[in-house]
């Protein structure tokens, strides 16, 4: 008895730790494992609103279904399993491809646990590709077991829709600035002198990095390090390691169009690096970094070979208009660098105002409403990348064979999300952020590699997958 009470114990706490990532494929029923071993399941159990649909001429899961919500206001997905209190990412996706046959691109919002508001615009009828979709993501720290994911109508003509939901915990210590009431909604994440984006496994915490190097300018340089290994362990956000491996340089480097609105909210801002060459005695590099005004980090930066550096900014206030300057330090003879960037928009639930950064008030859900960034980011894939090569993490395939087997007994499903490798992104829209050299701002090839922006009023991200 004692030995049968033992087992029931372990087992109910493996599905526990099975519950802090689940994939949902909205619009579908049951539960299949893709080709990664991630195990999907349907949303079956978290919505009881909405109509479900399949895409025509579209095989590949989860995006060949969807939800639509062709009444009501709000209609919320809730009951989704996560840690209390443990920091976590939210990904939303909508791949639209006019399914409702109107070659008409919705707008609408999607709250997160009633309280961080995102505003998603779909702006292509037709991408001809089931590779590509528009995302919204959000990191905060649940205040309950559960969370709600609700999508508000904004236009009476417009209805919206969503395509899956994917959560993953991150580990406590990450993204320490992050108050309780606070989430940080995406709008950049950079991996310099990359050719392919990062994603999970490389990332184990399912962040997308979008890959930026000397092939969208000529004035960047490419690095690689020449470390055996770069050792991330004082870096609390844990980017990984591979982000660290690879840089870009420029005298004179500037970052500028940022994915934020002409109105700026405050936002969060976090800068990594890791020196790529093994520096003689007459060497050095040394720079500040400004965000406009407003310096990041309280000294200069001056980069370790083999070992990771975080700097980060918050509660700054910025727009599109705003600049990254880094300026090398008078001792310096080697020009600045950058491995790998994150930007956010700080939302503050406790407050009447700021979800998504600045301006508005909350609706009745409790989701606070603010100006909306500015655009679309569009990414497409292409040939596996090399990080495919390497040997994936174990956990994924363990917690989906557990909740094959808990399946049959537990009434809602959950499974681990695997958001698969991309590559190659293009650009898809506009106008296109930029780096430029010196003091002037940037008019040439964007830092934000295969992320366009469309208009004022969009922060909603297309992304390629490819899942071969």
């Amino acid at each position: 008895m004692a030995a049968a009470s033992l087992f029931l114990v372990f087992f109910l706490s493996i599905i526990t730790l099975s519950l802090a990532n689940i994939s949902i494929d909205c619009g579908t029923t049951g539960s299949y494992v893709d080709s990664n071993n991630v195990t999907w399941v349907g949303d079956e159990g978290f919505v009881t609103t909405g109509e479900s649909m399949k895409i025509p001429d579209m095989v590949k899961k989860p995006t060949n279904t969807l939800r639509y919500f062709p009444t009501g206001q709000t209609n919320c997905y809730t009951n989704i399993p996560v840690t209390k209190d443990l920091k976590t990412l939210v990904r939303t996706k909508f791949y639209y491809e006019s399914y409702d046959g109107k070659f008409a691109p919705p707008s609408f919002d999607v709250v997160y646990d009633e309280k961080h508001r995102d505003f998603v615009e779909i702006t292509e009828s037709l991408l001809n590709d089931e590779e590509n979709f528009y995302f919204s993501e959000v990191i905060f720290a649940p205040a309950n077991e559960t969370i709600s994911v609700c999508l508000l109508r904004t236009s009476p003509s417009d209805n919206p829709f969503i395509s899956s939901i994917e959560v993953y915990s991150l580990d406590a210590g990450m993204y320490a600035d992050l108050g309780p009431n606070e989430g940080f909604i995406f709008r950049e994440r950079f991996t310099y002198g990359a050719k392919e984006i990062i994603s999970y496994p490389l990332d184990p915490y399912g962040r997308l990095w979008f890959p930026l190097g000397s092939d969208t300018s000529l004035t960047l340089t490419d690095l690689s390090t020449s470390a055996p290994s770069i050792d991330i362990t004082g870096v609390s956000n844990k980017p990984p390691e591979i982000v660290l491996s690879k840089a870009v340089s420029e005298d004179g480097l500037i970052l500028s169009d940022l994915a934020l609105p002409l109105t700026g909210p405050p936002v969060y801002l976090a800068l990594y690096f890791s020196e790529p060459q093994s520096l003689s005695r007459t060497q050095r590099r040394s720079f500040n970094v400004y965000l406009d005004n407003t310096q990041v980090g309280s000294r200069p930066i001056v980069p370790v070979f083999g070992k990771a550096t975080q700097v980060v900014l918050r509660d700054v206030v910025a727009t599109s208009a705003s600049q990254i300057v880094f300026l090398s330090t008078s001792d310096s003879d080697l020009p600045p660098i950058i491995n790998g960037m994150e930007l956010y928009s700080i939302s503050d639930s406790s407050q009447d105002s700021g979800g998504g950064g600045g301006g508005g008030g909350k609706d009745d859900s409790g989701g606070s409403e603010g100006a909306k960034p500015r655009a679309n980011n569009a990414v497409e894939g292409g040939t596996k990348s090399n990080g495919g090569n390497k040997k994936k993490n174990k956990l994924p395939l363990i917690l989906g064979v557990t909740f094959a087997s808990a399946f049959a007994i537990l009434s809602s499903t959950v499974g681990v999300i695997f958001f698969k490798k991309r590559q190659n992104a293009k650009p898809q829209s506009n106008t296109i952020p930029t780096i430029s050299s010196g003091h002037e701002v940037g008019t040439g090839m964007s830092p934000l590699f295969g992320q366009q922006f469309a208009s004022d009023t969009n922060d909603s991200n297309v992304v390629q997958d490819e899942n071969q």
